[in-house]
């Protein structure tokens, strides 16, 4: 049976009872202020995410030994706001149970981009197509001119949880931060506009290995785990550099690599980057990437 659209994770923004199906994302149990434990979960749909709490009167770990995650349950319980008039949301769930796969219907919990994904797919080619250096051309044709490198670009997340966690997230965002790089190209041409636009599309390929994913549920892979994504980047886009034996000239390669590598901001922030941005088409990728990362991040409360 379909969801009611009532009951979908970004129409539950009221105080009232529900009886609907999500997918458990994640479980754990945690111990609560007077010493009893509780279950806390994390819900989906194709909708979002929402946070949901169980306080059983049996053993919450023998309820979470019989849980299994990436599944999709019957939920029925509270939803509840905290602290009053907050717009802040959770479920009390009172009872849970596994739902056989005759019992619901898949798309109603496949996240996926609401754009469409040729024209996104089209932006990228057609920035490629307009380009004047040939070695960064050359460089991105040879990922986009790939059918499988492109299917996999196109249908990755971008994240687990905080900004474009869903199929097609990681082109969905690239293409937003190409965007932002072209107006901020306007605005100061002493940019390197190819350059500029080869990190916005590359900066984060990564993700395909850095993430392990399927239509319901998003995880970090052991490789994202270990080295995380910014240095699977560059290794990716050093690997291709070197594959296609074109002579890139050394001190653009360093410029692309340097992009990946510190497009997270500066070392001390903690946010990965090994390394400052510490030239002009750097840090604009920074604030392009920070920016869309943190604008959606919020839309998507």
């Amino acid at each position: 049976m379909f969801k009611e659209e009532k009951d979908f994770i970004e129409n539950l923004n009221s105080v009232r009872r529900i009886s609907t199906s999500f997918v458990i994302a994640s479980a754990t149990v945690k111990k609560a202020r007077n010493g009893k434990d509780y279950l806390e979960f994390s819900l989906t749909d194709k909708s979002g995410q929402i946070t949901a709490r169980m306080f059983p009167n049996r053993n919450a770990h023998e309820i979470y030994d019989t849980i299994n995650e990436k599944c999709i349950y019957q939920i029925n319980g509270v939803v509840d706001e905290f602290p009053r008039n907050s717009q802040n949301f959770s479920i009390k769930i009172d009872d849970l149970q596994a739902l056989e796969e005759d019992n619901y219907q898949l798309d109603d919990f496949i996240r996926t981009s609401s754009k469409d994904r040729e024209e996104l797919l089209d932006e990228i080619k057609n920035t490629v197509e307009e380009m004047e250096n040939i070695y960064l051309k050359n460089l991105l044709n040879s990922f986009f001119t790939d059918p499988e490198f492109t299917q996999e670009f196109c249908t990755a997340p971008s994240a687990k949880v905080y900004h474009h966690n869903y199929v097609g997230g990681l082109l969905e965002h690239s293409v937003e931060v190409l965007q932002i790089c072209r107006t901020m190209c306007h605005i100061f041409p002493q940019l390197d506009q190819d350059l500029l636009y080869t990190g916005a599309i590359l900066h984060d390929v990564g993700k395909l290995k850095a993430y392990d994913y399927d239509l319901i549920s998003i995880d970090i892979s052991n490789e994202g785990k270990l080295l995380d994504h910014l240095f699977i980047s560059a290794e990716m886009v050093k690997e291709k550099i070197n594959t296609l034996n074109m002579d890139m000239p050394e001190e653009l390669q360093t410029q692309v690599l340097h992009l990946i590598l510190s497009h997270h901001g500066a070392v001390r922030n903690g946010w990965g980057s090994p390394v400052d941005p510490k030239t002009p088409e750097a840090i604009a990728l920074h604030h392009a990437d920070d920016l869309d990362a943190k604008v959606k991040g919020s839309i998507q409360k």
